[in-house]
């Protein structure tokens, strides 16, 4: 009995390592055409699709952090369209580059900012869109940021981004 359980454990895990090497597999034809959903999407203009999700990187404002740091905020739109309730800091990764590094998240206090920070942590049902607010430290006041969103947990590479001014 005990070889019996040993030879299934050992089917199911070689069966799921065959799936994930099917499922993130390249292949020649890959390489010559662009894979679906693997694409980087402006979304300047229109609300971008990224699994059961739209997401929009709206706008950015300046502000500081509860120790006087220069931040940005950046405002999202996001519309869940899965059939099960979903968070935006539960569903996406979200990140902001200035000169190609990544910044760390700011905790904005300032009343002055009009910062809603659990925005991004409340649930919406199906249908529903909500705006939601990011904050993070910048490394200076002059530098373009790169703000960039794909889905959390995924096979799809699909990602949404946009390049703000802030001087």
């Amino acid at each position: 009995m005990k070889k019996f359980l040993a030879a299934m454990l050992s089917f199911v895990i070689l069966l799921t390592f065959a799936f994930f090497a099917v499922a993130s597999g390249d292949s020649d034809d890959e390489e010559k055409t662009q894979e679906p959903g693997s694409a980087v999407v402006n979304s300047d203009a229109d609300n971008a699709k990224i699994g059961d999700y739209k997401v929009e990187i709206k706008e950015v404002r300046l502000a500081k952090d509860y120790e006087g740091k220069d931040t940005v905020i950046v405002k999202y739109s996001f519309t869940n369209n899965s059939d099960e309730a979903a968070a935006f800091d539960w569903t996406f990764d979200h990140k902001v580059y200035q000169n190609g590094v990544s910044l760390e998240p700011a905790y904005v206090l300032d009343d002055s900012a009009n910062y809603d920070e659990s925005s991004s942590m409340k649930e919406i049902k199906k249908g529903v869109t909500l705006e939601v607010e990011e904050a993070y430290i910048l490394n200076d006041t002059v530098t373009d940021i790169d703000v960039e969103v794909s889905e959390l947990i995924s096979f799809d590479d699909t990602t949404v981004s946009r390049t703000f001014s802030i001087k």
